[in-house]
């Protein structure tokens, strides 16, 4: 039989199909029916026809070889050059016929049992179950692309998984042996809600007495004081327990180096409350990490739709500011996904002259339709546009070149004109005031006793 293909390479290509299943016109899609004996399978050409209403496979290597004779036959007919097929996972029945199918080099997908069960009543109106019935509705599943990726682990994750399952059915067998102690055992011993007196509580099996408290006084010996149905039945209780305690450390000391040869074991155990058995039932259900693509934040996926390219105004030259393509800002977010509190940009100076400046700036940003306006001197820094408070689907217009003292840059936005004071040396510290600079008329004007304008 030949050998299946990589599961990097089966992820990309599942992905691929969840993309176009629902367009792609030349497929042959296979919809089987799983059971123990034979399968069922319905073959279609995608949003076209059905080729092949019902056909019968025993669960055989040779029913297997017909089967892809058939397909074969059907892809020459119809022209298509792939082969999707669909199933609903039925124990472990599937995995023969998958293995075959994806070793031919067929797309193999799983179909979700639930999805079935409410897409079967939607056919034809009935609420009957049949294999005929659940072939047509694994191939109809297809069409619509409600389809989920089948995983085959290899090597260390595979034997894990398989240890991970022995080690949750002899849990779960131990869940039953506490449940059968406290509901036909323990209520013939006493009162459950009162300790058992000493005599009693002496003349259980010792996995039993770790699972009851005895009542205070004195310690009593075992001497034979149950009936004998009540103390064969303990003592049975009692060593099926010891049997399944006994299976459940040899399987959890067997899934330690099995986790451990796996790169993401120690980043789980470097979680706080993950040990070495959490660990690798984490890793036996998650898989392979390098199925999974990193999914971008939602502050980061507007950012990357509303601002592809983000502009920001730099000191040129001369006086004039002028335009230039820069990296995307970067700092936590707050709830609009603009700048967060812990990235905001260092304000006016202090003194006269930032008390003049948050006048102009307070006066600027009422002039809503104003395009340009001259800054008061201070440092030069970058003043970079705010994507959130652009239009949401288009793209901000690029500011015009600004006139004004070298060092300040004014960023033009839809709707609001924001005068940015960057500083050159950090935003944590203020720019110091030159006692000989000039102050700006719009500065002037507005100082306690000077002209008025």
């Amino acid at each position: 039989m030949p050998t299946m293909r990589d599961n990097r390479q089966r992820v990309k290509r599942f992905r691929e199909l969840k993309a176009t299943l629902r367009t792609e016109h030349r497929r042959l899609l296979v919809g089987l029916d799983v059971a123990q004996a034979e399968h069922v399978v319905q073959v279609r050409h995608a949003h076209t026809r059905i080729v092949t209403p019902t056909l019968t496979v025993p669960n055989t290597t040779r029913g297997f070889t017909q089967l892809w004779a058939h397909l074969q036959q059907a892809q020459r007919r119809t022209g298509c050059c792939e082969v999707v097929c669909g199933l609903e996972p039925t124990g472990t029945y599937h995995e023969a016929v998958a293995q075959f199918l994806e070793g031919q080099g067929a797309d193999v997908v799983l179909i979700s049992s639930s999805v079935a069960y409410w897409n079967r009543r939607t056919q034809d109106g009935t609420w009957d179950k049949s294999d005929r019935k659940d072939a047509a509705n694994c191939a109809e599943l297809l069409e619509q692309g409600k389809v989920l990726f089948w995983s085959q682990p290899t090597g260390p994750l595979a034997d894990l998984r398989r240890l991970v399952k022995c080690l949750r059915r002899a849990r779960g067998e131990l869940a039953a042996c506490k449940a059968r102690w406290r509901t036909t055992l323990r209520p013939c011993l006493g009162p459950m809600g009162e300790a058992l007196p000493q005599r009693c509580w002496a003349e259980l099996p010792p996995v039993l007495q770790a699972w009851e408290r005895p009542a205070p006084g004195r310690p009593a010996r075992p001497k034979g004081r149950l009936p004998l149905g009540l103390a064969s039945a303990c003592a049975d209780l009692g060593a099926q327990v010891t049997a399944v305690q006994a299976r459940i450390a040899a399987l959890e000391a067997a899934c330690t180096p099995l986790a451990e040869r796996l790169p993401a074991y120690p980043l789980l155990r470097s979680i706080p409350g993950v040990g070495p058995t959490v660990a690798a039932i984490l890793l036996a259900e998650i898989g392979d990490i390098g199925w999974y693509t990193p999914v971008q934040s939602a502050p980061e996926a507007r950012r990357a739709r509303y601002h592809p390219g983000p502009v920001r105004a730099v000191r040129g030259p001369g006086p004039d500011l002028e335009e230039r393509p820069g990296p995307a800002p970067v700092g936590p977010l707050s709830r609009g996904g603009g700048p967060g509190a812990d990235d905001r940009r260092p304000g006016p100076p202090r003194g006269a002259q930032g008390q003049a400046a948050r006048r102009s700036l307070r006066r600027v940003q009422g002039h809503r339709g104003a395009r340009r306006q001259a800054a008061p001197a201070g440092v030069g820094r970058v003043a970079e546009r705010d994507p959130v408070r652009s239009h949401p689907g288009r793209r901000p217009p690029a500011a015009a070149p600004l006139k004004g003292r070298p060092g300040w840059a004014i960023d033009v936005v839809p709707g609001e004109l924001a005068a940015r004071f960057m500083q050159r040396g950090g935003a944590g510290r203020r720019p110091r005031r030159d006692p000989g600079a000039p102050l700006p008329p719009s500065a002037a004007r507005t100082r306690p006793g000077g002209p008025r304008g």
